[in-house]
């Protein structure tokens, strides 16, 4: 063997080594396949060497020995393939590499020249190679990325000319250099490039892991939260209709005779309406969730009249002023759920007024038309709040409470559904607020789109 060809088989065989011995340790600390697949490539490349370095000569020998490349290339083709969601096709290159043997030993007993012989191992060696190089600049050609097109282009080009350059010249003397340098020089190309190819499998790897992950997550979650809605139902249900009965029992005590029985009703009578307050904002929060609200055309003053009915007792209890002022012409309405604009907005924004608001006070109620929308304008001058309340005020998630100016409790939900109702109205919220020495009180404005009367109403029936 030629001094330039041992010194190319001595630095090749270093090199396959230093990569061999690299991957495998990536593989032993990290526990990745692709690590493994890396150093298994590696390895079968020195073995392909050493092998094709002890058949020196002889047609057959020459020929068959070629085979065994196209295990390391089927590996490197596989990683570009793999990186477009493909693979090759295991079964099919195993059924050519029995074919291509029996070929070959066929030819050979029939006294064919060596190119006959080695062609079909050479053309089956770089098979996978031209499959890979069509898929990127046909079946992928918007898709190939400058790595995936190089490497298809330069390393498996490179790589196809070694397959064909073996079986036209491997027998011409003079030609081992050449055809062994060009095979080197493909194998150090492919080292530098398919660390490139390991990297983005494996980060696709760890994704899908994640998403995996993710997915089986979420799923657990959402039958957790649906078990656990489906729980809190039956809990508020059956600690509502508790309630009720404890009311109606509480209530009959208040008649009593004795002062100290009557006092100690009164305030169980309050407590209980501040639990079963809680349990009702519970229930509506539920409701906003999952019920399909049905809309219809409601006047403004058809809203007034019943908040008027739904308040006056407890204003005149508190001597709190409420004022009413519609000025929204009768031909105008908006398009809402009645009952829950009534009882779940307009009911929690005049009791918060009326709970923040001081004795001898009055809360103005205003409705008017602007651009085309309905404004409920409703001015407390109680208590007020700080910028943080405010900023806060419309969040379930940050929630809060605080005792009205006689000692009032709340539930820290009800404007939140305000808000959300609003959403689901068409229309939004604002809140105007700030807290002095003096009361400055608070403003909330409800905006909702308006209606021509006829129009809406044409349109329901």
């Amino acid at each position: 063997m030629p001094r330039e060809l041992l010194f190319l088989f001595g630095f090749f065989a270093a090199f396959v080594l230093i990569n061999f011995a690299t991957y495998l340790f990536l593989h032993y600390k990290m526990k990745e396949k692709i690590f493994r697949e890396l150093s298994t490539y590696w390895i079968l490349v020195l073995v392909v060497f050493l092998i094709e370095g002890a058949f020196p000569a002889g047609k057959l020998a020459l020929s068959l020995v070629f085979i065994v490349n196209l295990f390391p290339i089927y590996i490197m083709a596989n990683f570009l393939m793999r990186s477009y969601g493909l693979k090759l096709n295991l079964r099919k290159y195993t059924i050519s590499f029995f074919a291509v043997i029996a070929l070959t030993l066929t030819n050979y007993f029939l006294g064919m020249p060596f190119f006959i012989l080695s062609f079909p191992v050479c053309l089956l060696a770089a098979f996978p190679l031209m499959e890979a190089i069509y898929t990127t600049f046909v079946i992928k050609k918007g898709e190939a990325t400058f790595v995936q097109q190089f490497m298809a282009s330069v390393v498996f080009g490179l790589g196809v000319f070694c397959c064909f350059h073996y079986a036209f010249n491997r027998l011409t003397p003079g030609t081992e250099v050449v055809g062994y340098g060009s095979a080197f020089l493909n194998y150090i190309t492919a080292s530098i490039i398919l660390p490139v190819f390991a990297i983005q499998e494996l980060n696709k790897e760890k994704t899908e892991r994640l998403e995996h992950l993710v997915r089986e997550r979420t799923a657990e979650l959402l039958a957790s939260k649906i078990q656990k809605e489906k729980l809190l139902r039956v809990v508020v249900h059956d600690i509502s209709n508790a309630l009720q009965v404890l009311i109606l029992q509480s209530s009959r005590l208040s008649h009593s005779e004795d002062p100290k029985v009557v006092e100690a009703s009164v305030r169980l009578l309050k407590n209980l309406d501040s639990i079963s307050e809680i349990a009702r904002h519970v229930k509506e929060m539920e409701y906003a969730k999952t019920a399909a609200i049905k809309l219809a055309p409601v006047t403004i003053e058809e809203c007034f009249a019943e908040i008027k009915d739904l308040f006056g007792d407890r204003f005149e209890n508190k001597n709190v002023k409420l004022i009413l002022i519609n000025k929204v012409p009768n031909d105008v309405v908006i398009n809402v759920d009645k009952v829950t604009f009534i009882h779940s907005v307009a009911s929690n924004i005049i009791s918060n007024a009326l709970k923040f608001s001081y004795p001898n006070s009055e809360v103005v109620v205003t409705a008017y038309e602007e651009k085309n929308q309905v404004h409920f304008d409703v001015q407390d001058y109680g208590v007020g709040m700080n910028d943080k309340f405010l900023s806060n005020l419309f969040e379930f998630e940050s929630s809060f409470t605080t005792l009205g100016t006689n000692g009032e409790r709340g539930t820290g939900f009800g404007m939140p559904l305000v808000k959300n109702y609003a959403e689901i109205f068409g229309g939004q919220v604002k809140a105007f607020s700030g807290q002095h020495v003096d009361a400055s009180g608070t403003r909330i404005l409800v905006s909702l789109p308006a209606f021509p009367l006829n129009d809406q109403a044409t349109s329901f029936h």
